[in-house]
């Protein structure tokens, strides 16, 4: 990503960026990468959510030698220390019925993928809980529910958040966007506070998401989409152990 300065002839300066496609092993299995991340920006604009406007896209690569896509440049920063961790989880929240009220056409936007696949690991020998593993593990195993096929930004997290003066100002990163259960979105970004802020942290988003969202996430797709090499620290695998913990609980009732 590159930050692009442009003066017009009037002498304003324009702050864009630049996403140029350089990993071609990406663009060998999804050559429309740049054509996709702009149908999206456009997509999110229509909507009214706060995200970068598409100005351009090179969507094969002809002008700027690989596919690229220009985009308008938020202002902000990202906030990865807030000072009042409540407040911050609450503007989080707030940030995704929005997001998941966009309402694509059909063939607009891609299905959702499945990243981590817990039904594919095995319990982690750091862990103190591993009977807990072994029956999130098996859970997961089970057929999966039903869910309502929905917009999510699929890499929903406080990596992908600018803010200013206390409040967002955008959600950044749409290439991954999708359609699929909400919960993605949910899971994504509680996985991402187990690792930075711990369980407790996790847990009040959840209870604040509820609250703002008046839905009710189903624990099946945080399970799912759970890795153990989130946790890396002893602080993280005591994180893990006690989410692993409330999931299995969850979806045993």
């Amino acid at each position: 990503m590159h930050a692009v300065d442009v003066r017009n002839s009037r002498g304003a300066v324009i702050k864009l960026a630049l996403r140029r496609h350089l990993l071609f092993r990406y663009l060998a299995d999804e050559p429309d990468l740049a054509a996709r991340e702009a149908r999206i920006l456009q997509l999110v604009e229509n909507a009214g959510i706060a995200a970068p406007r598409l100005v351009a896209v090179d969507a094969d690569g002809a002008e700027c030698d690989v596919p690229a896509v220009l985009m308008t440049r938020l202002g902000g920063h990202l906030e990865l220390t807030p000072r009042d961790v409540e407040l911050w989880l609450r503007r989080m929240a707030e940030l995704l019925p929005p997001i998941h009220s966009v309402k694509p056409r059909g063939g607009q936007v891609q299905e959702w993928k499945l990243w981590e696949d817990l039904r594919q690991a095995q319990p982690p020998t750091w862990s103190r809980n591993l009977a807990d593993w072994e029956r999130l593990i098996e859970m997961v195993r089970r057929p999966w529910p039903q869910y309502e096929p929905r917009f999510i930004h699929r890499d929903f997290q406080h990596y992908n958040v600018l803010w200013s003066r206390g409040r967002p100002t955008g959600v950044v990163d749409w290439l991954n966007a999708s359609i699929g259960p909400v919960e993605l979105d949910f899971a994504h970004f509680r996985h991402n506070l187990l690792s930075d802020f711990g369980y407790e942290a996790a847990e009040r988003f959840a209870q604040l998401y509820r609250e703002i969202s008046g839905e009710q996430p189903n624990p099946f797709w945080e399970a799912l989409t759970l890795g153990p090499e989130w946790a890396k620290t002893p602080k993280q695998h005591a994180a893990m152990d006690s989410y692993v913990s409330s999931l299995v609980g969850q979806l045993q009732q």
